[in-house]
């Protein structure tokens, strides 16, 4: 066999960090705010979602949970930077909330305006009534769009998604063929990926409600 090397080229990197039951405490006043956003704006806004609650941007100016989350967030942006190799010095645009009930669901889309996107899950669901906490220390992305069960995961897209139409696949998965990826909320974990990703939230299949706090950042925006 002839000497072989394989170039993993173009990579799109994705941070996952997990901020664990420390941040409970902000997490439930995250989640009261939230619904009490809701009470002041109950009509929302249409964006990607079809279905379901999408907030006010700007947050940060109305909560004093959003103000906090926002500096860890800012944080972790930047570390993505670093690790990434990318200039850091970004700072969050916009903060806002959504929320997903039964049926509710995001079309793909991307924030391409901005440098870098992403989601924090202030809470795994809601059921009848019930605020569920789980947090878990190990979180990581899990091949496909959805386990096939459970709706309300984030589904990351391959941005050459329909360029690699004529290789076929073997069955095991590989960083090379995987088309999607995907992750569902757990509470205290962040999502950070370049705002070019595209990406979607499929819709619960049970009557359960899913809350997410989305985020655009920008260099030099204040």
């Amino acid at each position: 066999m002839a000497i072989r090397q394989v170039f993993p080229l173009f990579p799109t990197a994705v941070g996952v960090y997990n901020f664990g039951k420390e941040y409970h405490e902000v997490n439930k006043e995250l989640v009261k705010d939230i619904f009490e956003e809701q009470k002041v704006d109950p009509v929302g806004h249409e964006r990607s979602n079809m279905g379901g609650w999408h907030g006010r941007m700007k947050m940060e100016q109305r909560y004093d949970s959003f103000k906090t989350l926002r500096l860890q967030i800012e944080d972790c942006v930047n570390d993505y930077c670093r690790q990434t190799g990318h200039t850091d010095g970004l700072e969050i645009e916009n903060l806002w909330a959504n929320i997903n009930k039964k049926g509710d669901m995001n079309m793909g889309h991307h924030h391409g305006m901005s440098a870098c996107t992403g989601v924090y899950y202030p809470i795994n669901e809601i059921v009848d009534g019930k605020h569920i906490y789980e947090y878990c220390d190990e979180v990581s992305l899990l091949p496909g769009s959805w386990d096939g069960k459970n709706g309300g995961s984030l589904c990351l897209q391959d941005p050459a998604y329909g360029q690699k139409i004529q290789l076929e696949k073997n069955p095991n998965p590989s960083p090379y063929t995987l088309e999607f990826l995907h992750v569902y909320p757990v509470a205290g974990v962040l999502i950070v990926m370049p705002s070019h990703l595209i990406h979607h939230v499929t819709p619960f299949k049970e009557d359960k409600t899913r809350i997410s706090i989305s985020f655009v950042c920008k260099y030099g925006t204040n």
